[in-house]
């Protein structure tokens, strides 16, 4: 549950031209935070036959049933539906006829694959409790919602209302904090108070130690550990150098990132991580089984434009 967006994603072909025109790659690509996490894990529900410790589907069974939960503008909402529907993800997206679907605009370094995004929230500041099935989330296995609901009134109160809705339910919840940027802003004594409580965190490094109220420098071990104070596990992600595992205040378990041939872009690449290490896990892997089908993901997402898988994920083929 959470935000979905239209993203302009800009790679340019050279340096870039400050004052004056630089060519470059331009495509618009489905995206949001939460709406890429649900197309990932649906994409995946077959990662943990591709791991070393491979899961026996027939006895736990395959992530078949995910629900996305957004707000969008009408200009542009059966495309955002069409695009989740075909992944293998039920849409449930609220119309909003007043302001339009969130916009970014994605600028790519040409080296690296790191990207850095311009905002338009529009649709994705006014997802409203209302707009909230409790049903559905009362009978759901698993929640997971992205941190970038924090960051305006109406769907702060909706993360609020979610949670308690897990709360009395008994469902599991997990959490991306989404941007580093803006839980600056928010505070980092509110974002903690909103965030507490999660099975799962799924921060990047920097998130992680401005959470544990660690220095941009400071050790992200300790920082981990730090974290599971907040949440039961704290799964960090550390972009090329892979991804660490936290539980009871002890590092459990890391593992290195893949290596890609080709870097395209890292739009989506945390959110595939997640999408990833759910599918896995609500198949009924292993902490090590999570973690290789994340990281799996993750190399899948660096692989394609924008953020959302395209086509069979490379060991599904």
């Amino acid at each position: 549950m959470g935000d979905v967006a239209t993203d302009i994603v800009c790679a340019p072909n050279g340096p870039w031209r400050v004052g004056s025109d630089t060519d470059a790659a331009i495509e618009v690509r489905a995206g949001g935070s939460a709406a890429n996490t649900a197309a990932w894990a649906a994409a995946a529900v077959d990662t943990a036959a591709g791991t070393a410790a491979a899961v026996d589907t027939a006895t736990h069974g395959q992530l078949t049933d995910v629900v996305f939960v957004g707000r969008v503008g009408s200009d542009d909402a059966s495309w955002h539906r069409r695009v989740l529907t075909e992944v293998g993800v039920d849409a449930q997206l609220v119309v909003d006829g007043s302001v339009a679907t969130t916009r970014l605009v994605a600028l790519i370094d040409g080296v690296s694959g790191e990207r850095t995004m311009l905002t338009d929230r529009g649709a994705g500041t006014r997802l409203a409790p209302a707009d909230i099935d409790a049903t559905l989330i009362a009978t759901a296995t698993w929640v997971h919602l992205s941190g970038y609901l924090l960051f305006a009134a109406s769907p702060q109160a909706t993360f609020r209302h979610i949670v308690g809705i897990c709360r009395e339910a008994g469902v599991p919840w997990s959490v991306d904090p989404a941007s580093a940027g803006y839980l600056a802003d928010l505070g980092i004594d509110t974002a903690r108070h909103l965030l507490q409580g999660a099975s799962i965190g799924f921060p990047n490094s920097e998130e992680a130690r401005l959470l544990a109220g660690f220095s941009p420098d400071g050790q992200i071990e300790a920082a981990a550990c730090a974290l599971t104070k907040l949440w039961g596990t704290v799964v960090v992600k550390l972009g090329a150098k892979g991804a660490i595992v936290a539980r009871d205040g002890a590092i459990i378990g890391r593992a290195d990132s893949l290596t890609v041939p080709v870097v395209v872009d890292a739009v989506g690449t945390g959110d595939a991580f997640a999408g990833g290490w759910l599918a896995a896990m609500l198949g009924g892997g292993s902490d090590t089984d999570c973690l290789t089908s994340a990281l799996r993901t993750a190399a899948a997402a660096l692989g394609v434009t924008g953020g959302r898988p395209s086509g069979p994920l490379p060991w599904r083929a």
